[in-house]
C-alpha cells in the first residue's frame, strides 16, 4: 500500500524547471513500490542541500550542492555521481509524478559517498592485500597467446612497488605463476590482518574468439545481503564482507574514479557482484576489471608496460583518496 498525502501528488512541471523542494516527515518521504521502501528523491535531496532540476518528460533529474552532483534517469539503475557511473540495486521509479529511489540504495550506495565513515581514533590504512587474478592452471581470459594471469601478476607487482614507495605495507596473494584457490585468497588477507583488499583482473566478453565491442573499466563491491548483483543473481544472505558494505562501496568508487581520471578507458561503472573473493574478506574490499582482453584498444593498454604503470599509479591515487577520507579528523 502507498502513503497517501495529497500535496505529494503535485507534479514538478516544465523542462528542467528549477524546483525548490521542502523537507517533510519521513512518512511523507516514503512509499512502497513492488514491496520495497522507496524515498522521494527530491525531498531527500533538499535535506542534503541539493538543488534539483526535474524533467518529467524525459525522466531526468539533476541535483547539485557544494560537494557533489548527481544525475538520475527514471526506469534505469544508472546514476552519475560527479561524472562517474554508479549502478543502483533497483531502477529509479516514478510515483505520482515524482522520482523515487529505493531506500537501500540511498543508505548503502549514495550516502557512503556523500558522508563517508571514519576509522576509530588511532586506526590507519597501512597494509594492502593485492590479489592478482587467476594463475597456474587457470589462465583467465585469453586473447591469442596472451593470458590474463600474466598481466594481472605484472600489474600487481607494479602496484606493490608503488604502494611501498608511498609508505604502505603490501601482501601479495600470489607472487608467481601459481594457482591459488579463490577461498584461500581472502583467508590469507584475513590472517595477515590486511586493512584493504583489492582483486586485480582483466575482462573478457566471452565472444568465442575475435575482437569484442565490449570495452572499459568496471569496479565491483560485494553484493548487499539478500541483494541483487548488477549483472543478475542475488546473494544468499550476509557474508563476512558485508560487515563493510559502506566502505566497500567507497573504496570501489575511489579506485574506479581515479582510474578513469588517469586512463583513456570507457566508464562501465561501479557495480556489485557476489564474487568469492569479496564474500570472504574481513576488511573493505574491491574488485577491479581494468579493461577487456578481447578489445583491441584495451588490450594495447593491458600489454603496454607504460600504460599498466599509469593504471598502477591511478590505483594508488584511489587508495590514497580512500585513506584520506576515512582517516580524516
Amino acid at each position: 500500500m502507498y502513503c497517501r498525502f495529497g500535496w505529494l501528488c503535485a507534479l514538478w512541471l516544465g523542462v528542467f524547471a528549477l524546483t525548490p523542494v521542502r523537507a517533510q516527515s519521513s512518512r511523507g518521504d516514503m512509499t512502497l513500490i513492488n514491496g520495497r521502501i522507496y524515498s522521494d528523491l527530491g525531498l531527500w535531496g533538499a535535506k542534503q542541500g541539493f538543488r534539483s532540476r526535474w524533467n518529467p518528460t524525459t525522466g531526468e533529474l539533476r541535483m547539485t550542492n557544494r560537494w557533489a552532483s548527481l544525475e538520475f534517469k527514471t526506469d534505469t539503475a544508472r546514476v552519475e555521481y560527479d561524472g562517474t557511473l554508479l549502478w543502483l540495486e533497483y531502477p529509479v521509479a516514478v510515483e505520482r509524478g515524482r522520482p523515487y529511489i529505493a531506500q537501500r540504495d540511498l543508505d548503502l550506495t549514495l550516502m557512503p559517498l556523500l558522508k563517508p565513515g571514519k576509522l576509530p581514533t588511532g586506526r590507519h590504512i597501512r597494509r594492502i592485500a593485492l590479489s592478482a587474478g587467476h594463475g597456474g592452471k587457470d589462465p583467465g581470459n585469453m586473447e591469442g597467446s596472451r593470458q590474463e594471469k600474466t598481466f594481472t601478476l605484472k600489474l600487481a607487482k607494479e602496484l606493490a612497488q608503488r604502494l611501498r614507495a608511498a609508505g604502505f605495507e603490501v601482501i601479495q596473494v600470489r607472487e608467481r605463476d601459481e594457482f591459488v584457490p579463490l577461498d584461500e585468497r581472502p583467508e590469507m588477507a584475513n590472517r595477515l590482518k590486511a586493512d584493504l583488499y583489492l582483486a586485480l583482473h582483466f575482462n573478457g566478453a566471452g565472444s568465442g574468439g575475435g575482437s569484442s565491442s565490449a570495452q572499459g573499466a568496471e569496479t565491483f563491491a560485494l553484493t548487499l545481503p539478500n541483494g541483487r548483483s548488477t549483472h543478475g543473481g542475488t546473494s544468499s544472505g550476509p557474508q563476512p564482507g558485508n560487515r563493510f558494505d559502506r566502505d566497500n562501496l567507497l573504496l570501489a568508487y575511489q579506485i574506479h574514479r581515479a582510474v578513469l581520471n588517469s586512463m583513456d578507458l570507457m566508464d562501465r561503472g561501479v557495480k556489485r557482484a557476489n564474487f568469492a573473493e569479496l564474500r570472504g574478506t574481513r576488511m573493505p574490499a574491491a574488485y577491479l576489471e581494468g579493461g577487456f582482453m578481447d578489445h583491441p584498444d584495451d588490450l594495447r593498454r593491458i600489454v603496454s608496460d607504460r600504460e599498466r604503470g599509469k593504471l598502477a599509479d591511478a590505483i594508488v591515487d584511489g587508495i590514497q583518496a580512500y585513506k584520506r577520507l576515512v582517516e580524516r579528523e
